[in-house]
């Protein structure tokens, strides 16, 4: 038996549980991002037991963008909740973010944003290039 467009209704079955399957894997994926905004790929595929491949198919057919770019934005929405909280330091919060340094840290928030750190914390997060 066939439905729409001549596929075997086993080939929709198949279709619908890779969508599923898909977004069941950037759920599970974005709650090990937000425990640890700065895991690599393939830390992450590791984890939930695929190919790092699967996850950057999964990215750019359900949510078009790269996991690099995803994790990007990601790291940079925690950096602004962090730095909204004064009484941590710009280096505790390039630490808690996973950076190995305040400097790299500092670097990656003024390639995001064209400010630094402490300039993005005294603006409320505002300036931001990318308008993320």
């Amino acid at each position: 038996m066939t439905l729409y467009s001549g596929l075997p209704e086993r080939a929709i079955d198949y279709r619908t549980e890779v969508t599923y399957n898909r977004s069941k894997l950037l759920v599970e994926m974005d709650t090990l991002l937000a425990e640890r905004p700065h895991m690599r790929l393939s830390d992450i595929a590791d984890t939930l037991g695929v190919d790092r491949h699967t996850i950057e198919n999964a990215m750019r057919s359900r949510r078009k963008t790269t996991f690099r770019e995803y994790r990007r934005r990601k790291l940079l929405q925690a950096a602004r909740r962090l730095l909204d909280q004064p009484h941590l330091s710009v280096k505790e919060i390039g630490i808690r973010l996973g950076y190995a340094s305040a400097a790299s840290f500092s670097r990656f928030i003024f390639q995001a944003t064209g400010k630094s750190p402490s300039q993005l914390r005294e603006d409320g997060g505002s300036g931001d290039r990318e308008g993320i």
